[in-house]
């Protein structure tokens, strides 16, 4: 009972962000054009710096084999989740260029840190938010390699060119500060921890500007819409969790992937899909549709696996 509440006030909160994008929209304080803008100042200027401050300040490179384990099961995550949305697209009723490719990055990509974050404090404590954080590394990287290549499909110089991004430089650059133990100010780690928190937040409100501003066509195509749903909450997980088990991951380290790899279709998925020419529409159906469904089938997931974790 307390596992199941925890996870619904996760999504609640989720929603109460996804409310003010779509209460902005309506009162009209910005339009549907100008969020695509606010979505990339978001994702690019903003984001960085809290993937810059969450690293450098969560681990030091004493920290063993967690510190290259969950990158790489992170990463691994979302590049089976390709792979297997790759196979999984031909159950696709509608099967549009644009909706199979983002079918895939759905299949790809979920929402590894912000319902996450939400959870793993009440559940397993502070160390696991932090474990949460090296994972991220990984998943990061997997969004702007994995996530953004299901959407350029075969144009590889589209592909290649949303490789050189913001947010993988400062992955890149966190990882060589930590690792040489280079020695940051507090101010300039105060700094961008002040600038990236807004990063969470607006994202989510952006993400539920574009999902109001889909209407009508939110409901569309039910039965792709289901579909997606028993992927993104159902055959994935399962699919992930018994890959997960096989790795010789420790307890925590497990429960943190494990967690992750339940959760629902990725909140920015709308805005990226958005930005590189994906579909809208089933972007926005995945997330809302997943993110209510994740209320049941997280706590049921965790309730049957919880006895080899």
């Amino acid at each position: 009972m307390e596992l199941g509440f925890k996870i619904l006030l996760g999504i609640v909160k989720t929603f109460c962000f996804f409310s003010l994008g779509a209460l902005a929209l309506r009162l009209k304080i910005f339009t549907r054009a100008e969020a695509v803008h606010f979505g990339r100042f978001a994702i690019d200027i903003l984001t960085p710096f809290l993937t810059f401050y969450s690293i450098v300040c969560h681990f030091t490179r004493q920290d063993g084999a967690a510190f290259w384990q969950l990158p790489l099961t992170g990463f691994g995550i979302v590049l089976f989740g390709m792979l297997c949305g790759l196979v999984l697209q031909f159950g696709m009723k509608k099967k549009t260029p644009r909706r199979m490719a983002t079918f895939v990055h759905l299949a790809a990509l979920n929402n590894y840190l912000f319902l996450p974050l939400i959870l793993l404090d009440s559940l397993y404590g502070m160390k696991a938010v932090g474990y949460l954080f090296l994972m991220s590394v990984g998943s990061t990287v997997g969004f702007w390699t994995c996530g953004v290549f299901s959407l350029a499909g075969s144009d590889w110089k589209l592909a290649l060119k949303n490789l050189c991004s913001s947010n993988i430089a400062a992955v890149i650059l966190s990882i060589v500060c930590v690792l040489l133990e280079v020695p940051v100010p507090g101010a300039v780690m105060e700094l961008c921890r002040e600038i990236g928190q807004g990063a969470v937040p607006l994202s989510l409100a952006l993400t539920g500007c574009m999902v109001f501003s889909t209407g009508r066509r939110l409901f569309a195509y039910r039965y792709d819409a289901v579909y997606t749903l028993l992927v993104r909450l159902v055959i994935l997980p399962v699919l992930t969790v018994l890959v997960l088990r096989l790795l010789p991951l420790a307890k925590p380290l497990l429960q943190v992937a494990v967690l992750v790899a339940l959760m629902p279709a990725s909140c920015s998925s709308v805005l990226i899909v958005r930005q590189y020419g994906g579909s809208a529409d089933l972007a926005s159906q995945s997330i809302v549709l997943s993110t209510i469904g994740s209320m049941v089938t997280v706590p049921v997931f965790l309730y049957f696996i919880s006895s080899w974790m």
